[in-house]
């Protein structure tokens, strides 16, 4: 008889049941054991049993045991809420912990985006009622590019639905993919440039944040995560993690330009905090990217755009534009494997290449001009 038990590191009913030559077999059914919602334990347990049991039926029966859909969720009058039904479909997927938990954002959106309607049944959610969440990613500072990952990943949500036969179709179509219309590419800063951008602004931690960009040749979230720890004033070095394009973490040791030397400085002298820049230390890309836009168009430099489908504008003045300064002055082509390329040569010609770099002229700070 067939019959359903839990198995160690699995959170799912494993099914046990005989085939027909009465060899026993054990199969996960793909249904939570603890689902998130306690109140489906006991129909999770049931509907285990039910598919153990049908599993054994056609294995006796020479009929080919399918694998299991990626959820079963069953709720009242059999059709669970979208709610009940994503907390199971993402504790259900394969890939490791990183993919799990970006499912997990993008459905964390989705649910926000949906509100109240996030708690109806599945098949009260016709086309009508998604189909502004584009529009509402757009809003929240998302690119055209993620929030098509939102929408496909959505569109998976309904196809298991619709498999499941919660649903008809999936209000979600390949179709309603975006598209992304190749924005304008950021440009290199020129020096005068650069030196107008941070004697447009008092605020200390976007001067440092701006100097990083082009003596160092960071990201915007690299140059807003430093720590006094990372910098060696004796030894006249800055050093942090900076991920490899195939997802490894490694690190960056960079020689400090006597300018930036002297700015960090007197931040140092002037500071509190542990942290080189407190007011932006630990922001989203998102928060970083808005702040940096508007202080663009408050020093008054031009910068083109173009408009997405969603009314996103794509500046060519960006804060990879210091970085593509930095890369242009040490001779390097573009920011293609630039750290790589970095890494490559001596401490000695690093060295010389960071000390060419051109000596910025700022106006005085009142802070740092005292300190």
């Amino acid at each position: 008889m067939a019959s359903i038990h839990g198995k160690e590191n699995s959170p799912y009913w494993w099914a046990r049941f005989r085939d027909a030559q009465n060899k026993p077999q054990s199969k996960s059914t793909g249904i939570l054991r603890v689902p998130t919602d306690p109140h489906l334990a006991e129909s999770n347990e049931k509907a285990a049993l039910a598919v153990a049991q049908n599993w054994e039926h056609k294995a006796r029966n020479g009929i080919p045991v399918e694998n299991p859909l990626t959820i079963r969720s069953p709720a009242i009058d059999g059709i669970p809420t979208f709610r009940a039904f994503i907390n199971t479909w993402v504790p259900g997927l394969g890939g490791d912990c990183d993919y799990r938990a970006k499912m997990k954002g993008y459905m964390d959106n989705v649910v926000l985006f949906l509100g109240p309607k996030a708690d109806w049944p599945l098949h009260y959610l016709p086309r009508s009622h998604v189909l502004g969440l584009a529009p509402f990613l757009s809003e929240m500072g998302y690119s055209l590019t993620t929030v098509t990952l939102h929408l496909k990943a959505l569109r998976a949500v309904f196809l298991v639905a619709e498999r499941m036969g919660f649903i008809l179709t999936s209000p979600i179509t390949p179709a309603d993919y975006l598209a992304n219309p190749s924005p304008i590419r950021p440009k290199a800063l020129a020096v005068p440039q650069i030196e107008h951008l941070l004697d447009s602004t008092g605020i200390i931690d976007w001067r440092t944040m701006i100097l990083f960009g082009f003596y160092c040749g960071m990201d915007l979230v690299e140059s807003g995560n430093h720590a006094w720890e990372n910098i060696n004033f004796h030894e006249k070095r800055i050093g942090w993690g900076s991920f490899a394009r195939n997802g490894e973490l490694a690190q960056m040791t960079l020689p400090l330009h006597p300018v930036l030397q002297a700015h960090l400085t007197s931040v140092k002298n002037a500071s509190e905090s542990e942290f080189v820049t407190p007011k932006l230390h630990g922001m989203t890309d998102s928060g970083l990217r808005d702040q940096f836009r508007a202080l663009v168009e408050q020093s008054g430099l031009k910068a083109s755009f173009n408009e997405s489908r969603l009314k996103k504008r794509y500046f060519d003045i960006q804060f990879s534009s210091l970085k593509l300064a930095f890369a242009h002055h040490m001779g390097c082509p573009g920011l293609f494997r630039l750290a790589r390329s970095l890494r490559g040569i001596s401490a000695v010609e690093l060295q010389d290449k960071i000390s060419k770099l051109p000596n910025l002229e700022l106006k005085p700070l009142p802070l740092l001009d005292h300190s």
